[in-house]
């Protein structure tokens, strides 16, 4: 084997690759190492899963982030590593608790890291509700303002957002949209409700601005941002212009034969309380600094109302 085809082999690691974006991603690489495009190991990781083409296509670990053997980074040490494993709660509560061993947990890998491999490039997936609820289109340099779950989560993604911001270590923070795919946001408090009411949820006034990204997409950009993004640079990840929470509705609505409904803020929080309805009535339009980064990327999805259809037909399918 020559040297340059070592030199650019690599050690390309998936933290969470059993999870919602992290499958996409590790299935994007896994076809980009088969196409010639990169060589070397694709290394991933979960805590509570087990998806068989992951441990029969990947060196697939079954290790909480928490718990990531320190010989393992000594072993395979990462030259890139994609950090979707979030750990996560189901009420405000747990996501304190969460967010505090997400913390830890973090704060423990990235000395590891800066210890064992300190060339790695580290993209970390987290969420544009850290800008918070406003009527301005949020770029980059908007100062963050976390709300509903990403108040806790703000401070479990802290370790990598300081190592970024002293460049210590080159992190790259990703923020998606909300991301569109089957058992998401859109299934639980769009599609099931629309199923059995007979009618799709408009939450609060219905005005707020959505930005969307396909998880498919959302993946490509986090690779892309790997690959053509800059020295800890952070990203807005999304597919298409901002739409109203209404207009988005009326879509799905138009799509399955239904008619919307409106729910208000004070229904929304007796039943999912009020974190979620902070979620559901915030308004996030979002953009992005890098305009030559974006351009660069060739998206999956091109057209919000026919990801909503193949959405809704993935859904159906499934039933």
């Amino acid at each position: 084997m020559s040297k340059e085809i070592k030199a650019n082999k690599k050690n390309i690691w998936v933290l969470g690759a059993t999870g919602y974006v992290g499958q996409l991603v590790s299935r994007r690489l896994f076809s980009e190492r088969s196409e010639g495009n990169w060589s070397g190991q694709l290394i991933t990781m979960g805590s509570r899963q087990i998806l068989p083409w992951l441990m029969e296509r990947t060196n697939f670990f079954l290790h909480p982030l928490a718990k990531i053997p320190i010989q393992l980074i000594q072993n395979q040490p990462p030259t890139e590593l994609y950090h979707c494993a979030r750990m996560a709660g189901n009420s405000d509560r747990s996501r304190k608790k969460a967010a505090r061993k997400g913390h830890k947990a973090n704060q423990r890998l990235l000395s590891l890291l800066q210890r064992e491999a300190p060339e790695c490039m580290l993209v970390y997936c987290s969420g544009t509700l850290m800008y918070g609820n406003t009527n301005s289109v949020i770029d980059e340099g908007t100062p963050l303002r976390p709300i509903a779950y990403a108040r806790a989560y703000e401070y479990a993604e802290r370790p990598w957002t300081e190592a970024s911001a002293l460049g210590e270590m080159d992190v790259r923070i990703a923020r998606p949209a909300w991301i569109l795919g089957p058992d998401s946001w859109f299934e639980h408090f769009f599609y099931r409700p629309a199923m059995r009411e007979g009618k799709v949820p408009v939450y609060g006034d219905g005005t707020q601005r959505m930005s969307i990204i396909s998880v498919e997409d959302c993946a490509g950009q986090l690779v892309h941002l790997m690959r053509q993004g800059a020295r800890n640079q952070h990203a807005n990840l999304y597919g298409f212009e901002s739409v109203t929470q209404r207009e988005f509705a009326q879509w799905v609505a138009e799509l399955l034969g239904l008619e919307t409904t409106d729910v208000c803020a004070a229904e929304i929080t007796k039943k999912h309380g009020a974190t979620v309805c902070e979620a559901l009535t915030s308004n996030t339009p979002i953009t992005t600094r890098h305009t030559a980064w974006r351009e660069s990327y060739a998206p999956v999805h091109t057209d919000l109302k026919e990801l909503i259809q193949h959405t809704i037909a993935r859904l159906q399918a499934a039933d």
